[in-house]
């Protein structure tokens, strides 16, 4: 099943016309960050990917979703239920989630949207502090048609140098919406 899958991903995105620069980190337990989110058809780029070269990608969502008569179909799907209850924040909440599982990886798009926002959602990078994973960055280049893992970044708390080091990262990275691409900086530090 899984020489199929990469098969096919492989063979889908030949076929599309992009080509993939990849290769599984070596951190077993990480978050992705998927960068720059303009088009609908990042997601299935992305997909595409990660079914050619063998990543199981996992994404969270409310507890609640998983208890839903679509609940199986979720974790098939590579859903991981969060519980927020009892005070509980989404970052303590994944942190744990990082301590249930021996292998992890985590995908997140910190743009949190499609359109144009001023910066991205900061849960990420509290995420992986907290969690004491890296942040390997993905890209859908859309320039150069390329599907990337670019870098793995171990956080070390000092927002500013962290996010210098990812927005060089993606610096030459282009959308397919580049007016709609939401700039590589977090909203504290704008001030906000």
């Amino acid at each position: 099943m899984i020489v199929l899958k990469m098969a096919v991903g492989r063979s889908l995105m030949w076929l599309l016309g992009w080509s993939i620069e990849a290769e599984i980190p070596s951190a077993r337990r990480f978050i992705v960050v998927g960068h720059p989110h303009t088009s609908t058809w990042d997601f299935p780029l992305f997909i595409l990917m990660l079914w050619s070269i063998n990543l199981p990608l996992r994404w969270i969502g409310k507890k609640s979703l998983f208890d839903s008569s679509f609940g199986r179909l979720f974790y098939a799907l590579g859903g991981l239920p969060v519980d927020r209850s009892g005070g509980k924040n989404m970052v303590a909440s994944v942190a744990e989630l990082f301590q249930e599982h021996e292998d992890l990886a985590l995908g997140i798009a910190p743009a949190g949207t499609r359109k144009y926002s001023p910066h991205w959602r900061s849960g990420f990078y509290h995420m992986a502090l907290e969690a004491k994973v890296p942040l390997v960055l993905g890209s859908i280049d859309f320039k150069r048609r390329v599907v990337c893992i670019l870098a793995t970044v171990h956080l070390t708390g000092d927002v500013s140098a962290d996010m210098d080091r990812i927005r060089g990262v993606y610096a030459s990275v282009e959308g397919r919406n580049p007016e709609r691409k939401v700039p590589v900086r977090l909203s504290v530090e704008l001030g906000e």
